[in-house]
């Protein structure tokens, strides 16, 4: 008796065997691409760099920022000297910067909304002092030699479109010396300039030009 237990034990441990057997083989059939080889794809040096920007996309461009301003402010400020200031700042700017106008400053005889030019001098006078011709005046090599520069120019250093030279007019802001003879030409062939924006009626200055000058510039004077 003890005999046919352990034959029936062993055929019950062998029919569970051949079950475990078979339900393996048919896990393993079914999943049938175990065993395909697996892909691997790295990132391209064109993704790295642009992540996942569109197709036909441009990365943006870095604009190149225009060079500071050197300007010496002198006369009635509290700290006379060399400052750097940022392209399209103005003469109150100017001022600022040498910690401001005296007490005794003229400030009604300047143009404080003159944009200051790189190189330029800006002298700020005193009540009472006489007109010189250094008062917010540019002064740029060119115009600091020749003793002709200073003619033309108003009491507050705006330059008379009506009699400055040639020269003088080329010191302001796209107005070179093909432009600033032009402009000499066409007083003298069709008269003064009656109003400051008549100077676009020369050939070669626009609206941009104009925006650039009309602040330096005046028709005060006939010539």
């Amino acid at each position: 008796m003890p005999e046919s237990k352990s034959k029936i034990l062993a055929v019950v441990v062998l029919g569970a065997l051949v079950v475990i057997i078979v339900i393996a083989g048919v896990a393993l059939i079914s999943r049938g691409g175990g065993n395909t080889p697996v892909r691997i794809i790295l990132p391209t040096p064109q993704d790295s760099a642009g992540g996942n920007a569109p197709a036909g996309t441009k990365s943006p461009q870095t604009t190149e920022a225009e060079p500071d301003l050197q300007v010496y402010v002198s006369g009635a400020v509290r700290r006379p000297g060399v400052y750097t200031l940022k392209p399209g700042d103005r003469l109150i700017d100017a001022v600022e910067a040498a910690g401001g106008e005296t007490p005794e400053a003229d400030l009604e005889a300047v143009n404080l909304a003159l944009r200051v030019q790189d190189e330029a001098q800006y002298k700020i006078p005193r009540i009472g002092d006489t007109p010189d011709p250094e008062s917010n005046v540019v002064s740029t090599p060119a115009a600091s030699q020749n003793p002709l520069s200073d003619k033309g120019q108003s009491s507050g250093g705006l330059i008379d479109l009506n009699t400055a030279s040639a020269e003088l007019l080329e010191s302001l802001p796209g107005i070179g010396p093909v432009r600033a003879g032009d402009i000499v030409a066409d007083r003298e062939l069709n008269g003064p300039f009656l109003t400051i924006e008549q100077i676009t009626r020369v050939q070669g200055i626009g609206p941009a030009i104009f925006d650039d000058i009309r602040e330096l510039v005046t028709v005060g004077g006939l010539p």
